[in-house]
């Protein structure tokens, strides 16, 4: 085990990472401004408010990160099932599910893999199988897995059938994350659709300006055009944000 817990909540981009979200985002803000201002200092000026994308970047990949590993932590619980029916006990379950998700996945570097692999490494150091999962819950921060480690670690302590509890524990949390994803699938389309009628606006603006040569000099000649333009910055933006809150669909 070469690699530190990661905390899904937060995402630290790499170097090359950062600098190519930076400059796609200063170049799009870039292009706006020319397209809806036509002044090249008005539009540099704006390329900066590129830097304010960055977190929201971060917290996007977080969020991804997040559904991945969840997903993941599906086919985890299946394996875990398998090898709990055939009567092993749940610390060599957990060694079991690693083995397959290693032949399942290409990338030995996934993240269920490597968190696998830092449970089992610790269950080895004699820190109990419920730490090792509270400690996964806790840096992952995913519903159905604080769901899972509390179950588990509640079952261990009432001393019930700990095999049946997790087995039925985990066909339940599979199935909302099935469903999850069958809800992802589904608006998947409509998710399209919002992110082309939120550029529409800019090509509409590009179009006319292009092809009715003077047609919209005054917006951008005048002190009350720059206003009318802005303003519509502004309404095109809150849109963008209103439309991209209805398609987080919680399940």
């Amino acid at each position: 085990m070469d690699h530190e817990p990661i905390r899904y909540d937060t995402y630290r981009m790499k170097p090359g990472e950062f600098i190519l979200s930076l400059l796609l985002a200063m170049g799009f803000c870039f292009l706006v401004g020319m397209i809806f201002y036509d002044h090249l200092i008005i539009s540099s000026l704006l390329s900066l408010l590129g830097i304010a994308w960055i977190p929201g970047r971060k917290k996007e990949l977080a969020r991804r990160r997040k559904e991945l590993v969840k997903l993941q932590f599906k086919d985890a619980l299946y394996f875990i099932s398998v090898s709990l029916s055939s009567g092993k006990s749940f610390e060599t379950a957990l060694v079991d599910a690693q083995r397959a998700l290693e032949r399942v996945y290409p990338d030995k570097n996934a993240l269920i893999i490597k968190e696998l692999e830092l449970i089992n490494a610790r269950v080895t150091m004699n820190i109990s199988v419920e730490q090792a999962l509270a400690d996964l819950a806790d840096r992952v921060r995913v519903e159905e897995i604080k769901n899972f480690a509390d179950v588990f670690t509640i079952s261990k302590r009432a001393g019930v059938n700990l095999v049946e509890v997790i087995r039925n524990t985990s066909n339940m949390i599979r199935e909302k994350i099935e469903v999850k994803q069958e809800i992802e699938n589904l608006v998947a389309g409509k998710k399209l659709e919002q992110k082309i009628l939120s550029l529409t606006p800019f090509l509409m603006v590009y179009v006319i300006k292009s092809s009715s040569s003077g047609f919209l000099d005054p917006l951008f000649s005048t002190a009350a055009g720059r206003m009318v333009m802005t303003v519509a910055l502004l309404l095109l933006l809150a849109g963008y944000l209103l439309s991209k809150r209805i398609m987080n669909i919680e399940v």
